[in-house]
């Protein structure tokens, strides 16, 4: 019930990054860029919190018509992980300031793992629910 407001409040939240002045992505010209000052130096950036601001409005848009049209316990939950993890990866890749163990990103790391295991449990759900409707029919 709650999940779709939590990814409104990560779209809302992620402002306070372009208040602080933080979490903006690598130099760039394109039509998106913002521009910062960076130990005195004027530069162009990604504003990776804008993108990951709208792709969570857009996953909170998305989960409040599944909220209406659900077909199980959890489906929010899962589609809610499943598209923040993509939503995570991508813009990860975009941003200068990540944590990193080696040449991996640790977020990015992490969002693929959610992502793979999200899609197990998608996939489990629902070869679940189709054996309790075949068992229901038999009946």
């Amino acid at each position: 019930m709650l999940v779709p407001y939590l990814a409104l409040g990560q779209s809302i939240g992620r402002w306070g990054n372009f208040v602080n002045g933080e979490a903006h992505g690598i130099q760039t010209n394109n039509i998106f860029r913002m521009g910062i000052v960076e130990d005195g130096i004027y530069m162009e950036v990604h504003p990776t919190f804008l993108y990951e601001s709208i792709g969570t409005l857009i996953l909170f848009l998305v989960l409040t018509y599944l909220k209406k049209h659900r077909k199980n316990k959890g489906q929010l939950t899962i589609v809610y992980l499943l598209g923040y993890s993509v939503i995570r990866t991508v813009i990860e890749g975009l941003r200068t300031d990540s944590l990193m163990i080696g040449n991996i990103r640790v977020s990015q790391l992490l969002s693929i793992i959610l992502f793979v295991i999200m899609v197990g449990i998608l996939i489990y759900k629902n070869r679940r629910n189709k054996k309790c409707l075949k068992l229901s029919k038999q009946q």
